[in-house]
């Protein structure tokens, strides 16, 4: 099957990592797999990681120019010339790029996966009724997920769940940091956006715990626009805890990273699903994320990891505080996590429940 997967960007990111995943997978699989990226934001660290079977083509447009009518025409030849069967889309208003279909590559069939909550909410009705029209099947990436685009006017005939995996030969529990209490180590792997991804709160819970363990470190793996990694790095020292967080940017061996780290924190005030924390889990890393919906599907009623209140750093610094004095229970709860996610949310599996996808959608009439 000829696979082209449209993105607006590809930097280092837990769904651009996932997008290369699946364009592996899915060469693996004998099938013709195009990635078109629109802009000019990519990295070739992630470009590397891509199988050499995998056709990529880079548009190259500067970010926040405009020239849509220009790539709709492009990314239409382009699926024209290579006779691409299904389109799936994976930037949030990637679908918009596709209006040209009913003239001009009508027998193409377009999936589109949504990785975030509360997106939707600010799609205007005409949109919506777009997508649904031009969509031939509407990825969410969790039960939350598809009950919030749902209500938001996703066609729920044309909606359906699939977890997002990640790759079991990269994350093992093998190599797993020994416990230390007296050097403890945290991390969050996220781009830097705190009013989704929490980092603010996670520095705040540090400044609440630096009394009790002078030595704790708190290492944030993850790029971010430099005014708001400015203004982390300022609440830090507001905090007195700049020497006890680092900011490491991108980190390209994010299993390697994984394995330094005593504990895994997930802040977020939004997260659909939680792929940095899956990843996380597979490492043998005892975890801790906000009580969201998302990270809640993953983590259970805290069977494989610990929950605490969204946005509440007080709640977030006694997880962490019981996680230091009762390590020998999280690393219980953390051996059957690492066994539940390769069982639940293994790249395998995943794509084959994306190819089913495809093939129902390809031999479906319009």
């Amino acid at each position: 099957m000829k696979i082209m997967y449209l993105m607006f960007s590809f930097t280092m990111g837990g769904t651009e990592r996932l997008v290369a995943d699946i364009c592996n997978e899915m060469a693996v699989r004998g099938n013709e797999v195009f990635l078109y990226i629109v802009n000019d934001l990519y990295e070739e660290s992630l470009l590397r990681m891509l199988d050499d079977r995998v056709c990529v083509f880079l548009q190259k447009r500067a970010a926040g120019s405009g020239g849509r009518i220009d790539t709709m025409r492009r990314v239409a030849g382009f699926i024209r010339k290579h006779r691409i069967e299904v389109v799936h889309c994976n930037s949030f208003d990637t679908p918009e790029l596709l209006m040209l279909r009913p003239v001009l590559f009508p027998k193409t069939k377009i999936i589109y996966t949504i990785h975030g909550m509360g997106q939707y909410k600010a799609v205007s009705r005409l949109r919506r009724w777009y997508r649904n029209r031009i969509c031939d099947k509407i990825i969410a990436i969790s039960e939350s997920v598809k009950k919030d685009i749902e209500a938001c006017g996703a066609a729920p005939r044309k909606t359906v769940t699939v977890y997002n995996a990640i790759n079991l030969k990269t994350f093992s529990v093998d190599g797993r940091k020994a416990f230390d209490e007296k050097q403890i180590v945290i991390g969050n792997v996220a781009r830097i956006k705190p009013e989704e991804k929490g980092q603010d709160i996670l520095i705040a819970a540090v400044a609440l715990l630096k009394d009790r363990y002078p030595a704790i470190r708190c290492f944030f793996a993850g790029a971010g626009n430099q005014a708001v990694l400015g203004k982390l790095k300022e609440q830090a020292k507001r905090l007195c805890v700049e020497k006890n967080v680092v900011f490491l940017g991108n980190v390209e061996n994010v299993a390697g990273f994984l394995h330094t780290l005593d504990l895994f924190v997930l802040p977020s005030r939004s997260e659909g699903f939680g792929l940095a924390l899956v990843e996380a889990m597979a490492s043998g890393v005892p975890c801790i994320a906000s009580n969201l919906n998302g990270p809640a599907e993953i983590i259970g009623d805290e069977t494989y990891g610990f929950l605490f209140p969204c946005e509440d750093a007080e709640a977030l610094a006694q997880k962490i505080s019981f996680a230091i004095e009762n390590y020998g229970e999280c690393l219980d709860k953390a051996e059957k996590a690492a066994a539940y996610v390769r069982q639940a949310y293994g790249m395998d599996d995943m794509c084959k429940k994306l190819m089913q996808i495809y093939q129902v959608v390809r031999e479906r009439k319009k």
